[in-house]
């Protein structure tokens, strides 16, 4: 079975995911993102004509067009991912890890690292096609599961040519806590990690606000928790929420849910005149910054995406053939495919500032 693969939108810059693969007929949507940057253009979904949509976690730019596409479109996504679905959304369950049928295409997931409840897609088509989501192999929450052997891989390339690893990272943003700290996180991701690495380090220090510990709640309660979760960070999750006595702005450390785009209790500790808190961003920003941000204010990353090492390291595994690099600009093709020892599949190169901005390329190929 052949089929082929045009990226609506996710190449070329850190663009929203919209992949569409077709295969006997069948055209099957992989993620229907909206963008993280309020004043760049969309219109990948005019127009556009799908059998299904598979939704691989419950981040905006990877599900929040969902409302733009036609609702009677059969839609499948985790039970986890699925609470981000607008309200009355029908949706068909994901296994998190495991196969199955859609429209008689086999689709495989396994958990991703990224999200809570977030996995990778496995197409059985030819000899595989990979679609990773965004995916981590560091974090010490959430799994990662070595996908099947797969022709055709793409895989998130959010951090471009980058190698400095979690601990490293960790180490940088602790020399930086020099005084009152907020940390904006989106209360799927990297929360309840960061939660985790503040008990540790500075337990009695730090405080989260009410999204964040009913993130933590739920995240306990789910009935698939004991899979969603490594078993030592399920352990410490649990006498976190124990310990753990509610909001207190005063505290020396702060984390706010940020889930989309800032707001909430983010957007109140921001424009308050008074804050006396340097934020610490450690995720994705329009390169213009949010509103509230500070000269004092820093971006110092703590990686939920992989490095260049963990990306080939991924190809290697899965014996792949052929690579597309998403939600990155390449400015160096050779070094590039000296680093991940595969063949690339690229679109038209645009400068990296240019790439920020624009429209999203798109780029199609054959399996």
């Amino acid at each position: 079975m052949s089929a082929r693969v045009e990226i609506l939108s996710g190449v070329g810059g850190k663009h929203p995911a919209a992949i569409l693969v077709e295969t006997a007929g069948v055209r099957l949507l992989l993620d229907a993102g909206a963008s993280l940057c309020a004043e760049r253009p969309e219109s990948w979904w005019c127009g556009l004509e799908v059998d299904a949509v598979v939704i691989s976690h419950d981040h905006v730019d990877h599900i929040g067009a969902v409302a733009r596409l036609d609702p009677q479109i059969p839609l499948y996504a985790t039970a986890q991912t699925a609470r981000s679905l607008p309200p009355g959304r029908d949706w068909r369950a994901l296994p998190l890890r495991g196969a199955v049928d859609i429209l008689g295409v086999e689709v495989r997931c396994g958990q991703a690292g990224h999200a809570l409840g977030g996995v990778w897609l496995h197409l059985g088509i030819g000899g595989g096609i990979l679609y990773s989501g965004d995916f981590s192999l560091e974090s010490a929450l959430l799994p990662f599961d070595v996908p099947p052997p797969a022709t055709v891989a793409l895989l998130d390339a959010s951090y471009g040519a980058y190698h400095c690893a979690l601990d490293q990272a960790q180490a940088r943003i602790a020399a930086a806590m020099t005084g009152p700290t907020l940390f904006p996180v989106p209360p799927s991701g990297r929360a309840l990690e960061m939660a985790l690495w503040l008990q540790r380090r500075w337990p009695g220090e730090w405080s989260m606000d009410d999204t964040c510990q009913a993130a933590l709640e739920a995240a306990l309660a789910d009935p698939q928790a004991g899979e969603l979760i490594r078993p030592s960070a399920l352990a410490a999750l649990g006498r976190l929420l124990e310990r753990h006595q509610g909001f207190d702005p005063g505290a020396r450390l702060l984390l706010a849910a940020d889930p989309d785009g800032l707001g909430g209790t983010v957007a109140r500790l921001l424009a308050d005149p008074r804050r006396r808190h340097r934020a610490i961003f450690t995720g994705h920003l329009d390169p213009q910054g949010p509103p509230g941000m500070r000269t004092q204010d820093l971006r110092l990353r703590w990686n939920v995406h992989p490095r260049l090492e963990d990306l080939r390291w991924l190809l290697e595994r899965i014996e792949a053939a052929r690579c597309v690099p998403l939600f990155t600009a390449i400015e160096d093709e050779y070094a590039w495919r000296a680093a991940l020892g595969v063949s690339l599949v690229l679109p038209a190169q645009v400068p990296g500032e240019r790439a920020a901005t624009q429209a999203p390329a798109r780029l199609s190929l054959a399996v």
